[in-house]
């Protein structure tokens, strides 16, 4: 791929994945049209989705944006045991974990997609576009 088009991160260890969210944001940000983009929250959307690769997935684990089409694309996947499709239900009130999900779908821009990538131990693959414009680009 395209270096300016994409930016692509694998790991045998769950310590690298801290270093994932400052990354995507600095190669989002170097393209980015600030006045039309929500870097904040694809920051954020990033930081969940690799937190739940940590915390319920197993290594090797990857990252990748692909910003070849109108919005950037951002891919994660791992080895652990697949997960089952979510249904987006609200935690308890006093919950302190389960939101995630929900503040990734909200601030997508587009469709969170799950996938179990087959047997035991494929892993699951996860697709969601970032809500972030090219610069020179219209919303």
């Amino acid at each position: 791929m395209d270096q300016a088009r994409s930016w692509s991160f694998v790991s045998d260890t769950m310590a690298d994945a801290c270093t994932v969210r400052l990354a995507v944001r600095r190669f989002l940000e170097a393209s980015a049209d600030h006045a039309t983009s929500d870097l904040d929250a694809a920051e954020l959307i990033v930081g969940e989705l690799v937190a739940n690769v940590v915390r319920h997935g197993a290594p090797p684990f990857g990252v990748c944006v692909d910003w070849s089409g109108e919005v950037p694309m951002l891919y994660i996947s791992d080895r652990g045991r697949p997960q089952k499709p979510i249904l987006y239900s609200a935690p308890d009130h006093d919950a302190e974990r389960g939101r995630g999900l929900l503040l990734v779908r909200a601030l997508a821009a587009g469709e969170l997609i799950v996938e179990p990538s087959g047997d035991e131990r494929s892993g699951t693959r996860i697709a969601v576009a970032l809500p972030v414009h090219r610069s020179g680009c219209a919303a």
